[in-house]
């Protein structure tokens, strides 16, 4: 069972899946699998099926929502989405995390911790800041750099061009 993999301390009912599944918004992956939730999710055995890079952390949310341990932990789980699905994604991981549960968010988008309690800056394998996103921005240091950088590519004015129908035709030469 794809939502289902582990220990987990809870008895296995199809009700806790269903509402897993739903919670992380991954019932339309479901719905596409071959053989739904007992689909093997390894393209390289007989009858498996790899899953889509958007797809991946849809069901690492529904295992999490499942399981319901008391820390989470989540690696890069946005690297392989576009913007709308990237917010979608992260509102479901703040959302696990209100319900008690820590979240570790390993990240290298910024501004998906910006509504972090606590971030834990690592350079070359070193601690080297702490704090939260706000105290960090103020202090100046690595995060705050990145941070701006990250930012800068979204702030360049967006060139506008003229509608089609006002568009500039040059006249015609020797008339």
């Amino acid at each position: 069972m794809n939502v289902a993999v582990g220990r987990s301390s809870e008895p296995l009912t199809d009700e806790r899946i269903t509402d897993a599944v739903a919670e992380a918004g991954a019932e339309e992956v479901m719905v596409d699998l071959p053989r739904g939730l007992d689909t093997l999710l390894a393209r390289n055995f007989s009858g498996g099926h790899e899953l889509s890079g958007g797809q991946w952390p849809r069901l690492g949310i529904a295992r999490a929502a499942y399981r319901r341990e008391r820390i989470l932990i989540v690696d890069e789980p946005m690297a392989a989405l576009d913007a709308r699905a990237e917010l979608e994604v992260f509102e479901k991981i703040r959302a696990l995390a209100g319900t008690g549960q820590t979240v570790i968010l390993i990240t290298h988008r910024l501004a998906s911790v910006r509504h972090t309690d606590l971030v834990h800056v690592l350079d070359q394998g070193r601690l080297v800041e702490s704090g939260t996103p706000e105290e960090l921005l103020a202090t100046g240091g690595i995060y705050a750099e990145l941070y701006s950088l990250q930012a800068e590519q979204f702030t360049s004015r967006i060139p506008t061009r003229a509608p089609a129908h006002q568009a500039q035709v040059p006249a015609p030469k020797g008339g």
